[in-house]
């Protein structure tokens, strides 16, 4: 992942030129190429701090929302390379904090929020910087569920990001109230919509407010409990030095998001072109989060002679595979009738569902077994073959 910010600072007063519009959509195509995806944000100012001087404001409300419909085309166009999108256009960095237009309004982060995610399809997911932003737009206070996240509502849609990451006890305001009983249950909701939408975000202070919180004994478990997809791995530069000198800065870039591992998998060795099989992989997750975007899981038969390949979607759901446990995933699918008999390998493949991007080894999921990998296919061999024979008659 590569995070990308769109500094629109020239264009708070009028609409996005056309030279800027390109750019925009150049920068993306060049994600592509680098084979990333991108978790996008744009704003109008990138302050040195706070307070804010002259020349760090945001733009109006009817300026924000025509700047969306300029980019709309462009989001859609990129959306396969968009991982998720924070929501930005509001105040300092984009944060949803110090506007100067008065964006801080619910009635105007609502119309943003709504705008965006409209500008995007409806498998993509718009991230906030503050989780009672969320509660008051929307007048709710309890989690999305799986269900409303694979339905792609607004509400499912729309997931976090928290850009000081144990700085303090509240995050330094990410979290209010910041009594130990509110921040407690503010965290719990969040641990439960979390296992199903990303969150990303940076650390920002490692001083003294910090030191409770930023060492790895915290860090890790804190990580965990929370499903962290994404983590800016710039900043902060002492936060991160802190994760070194102690040695979980390795687990933790090696768990952020999900890790997928192949446990076992059981198949028949033989069985006749036409029939049903039956059998089973276990799979076990020990990331920290599960994967938030939808993607198909399949079985692949591999003939050992020809090299053709058969592919048998399997009607699996990744995002359903939290972290920290392993899953069984029962597997019953029909062989092709015409299918040539012969010995084939067995692969599982969970390509990226972007028509552009499902045969980009790159963007499929590599699950994290010695020897399974092939990085030409973009699939994970499962060590089995299957003996297929003539139909029966």
């Amino acid at each position: 992942l590569t995070h990308a910010y769109f500094q629109l600072d020239k264009f708070r007063g009028g609409p996005i030129s056309a030279a800027e519009l390109t750019s925009i959509d150049q920068r993306f195509a060049a994600a592509r190429a680098a084979r990333v995806k991108v978790v996008p944000r744009f704003s109008y100012n990138f302050p040195a701090g706070l307070p804010l001087v002259p020349g760090d404001e945001d733009s109006a409300l009817a300026i924000v929302l025509r700047h969306i419909g300029q980019l709309e085309p462009i989001l859609r166009r990129n959306a396969d390379v968009i991982a998720f999108m924070e929501a930005g256009f509001i105040g300092a960095w984009g944060e949803w904090h110090h506007s100067t237009s008065g964006l801080d309004d619910v009635t105007a982060k609502r119309a943003i929020l709504t705008r965006l995610l409209r500008a995007l399809p409806n498998h993509r997911f718009v991230a906030l910087r503050y989780q009672r932003d969320k509660t008051a737009i929307f007048g709710r206070s309890t989690p999305a569920n799986f269900d409303e996240v694979v339905a792609g509502t607004d509400f499912g849609r729309v997931a976090h990001h928290n850009d000081c990451f144990l700085a303090a006890a509240d995050d330094w305001g990410t979290y209010r109230p910041s009594d130990p009983a509110s921040l407690a249950r503010q965290k719990a909701d969040l641990a439960v919509e979390n296992e199903h939408s990303p969150q990303g975000g940076e650390t920002c202070n490692a001083g003294s407010e910090a030191q409770p919180f930023i060492h790895c004994r915290t860090a890790l478990p804190e990580l965990a409990r929370l499903h962290w997809s994404q983590l800016n791995a710039r900043y902060h530069p002492q936060a991160l030095k802190l994760w070194r000198d102690e040695g979980c800065y390795g687990e933790i870039a090696r768990r952020l998001g999900y890790r997928l591992r192949l446990v076992r998998a059981s198949f028949p060795r033989s069985a006749a072109a036409g029939s049903s099989i039956e059998g089973d992989i276990v799979i076990a997750n020990d990331g920290f989060a599960a994967p938030f975007n939808a993607r198909g899981v399949e079985l692949v038969l591999r003939d050992r002679r020809s090299g053709s390949t058969t592919v048998l979607p399997l009607g699996l759901d990744p995002r359903s595979w939290a972290s920290g446990r392993e899953h069984r995933l029962p597997i019953g699918v029909r062989l092709p009738a015409a299918l040539p008999a012969g010995l084939y390998e067995l692969l599982l493949g969970l390509p990226d569902p972007a028509p552009a991007l499902s045969r980009r080894p790159e963007y499929a999921i590599r699950l994290a077994n010695w020897s399974t990998w092939e990085p030409e296919t973009g699939r994970n061999r499962l060590l089995m073959k299957l003996d297929v024979g003539p139909p029966p008659r």
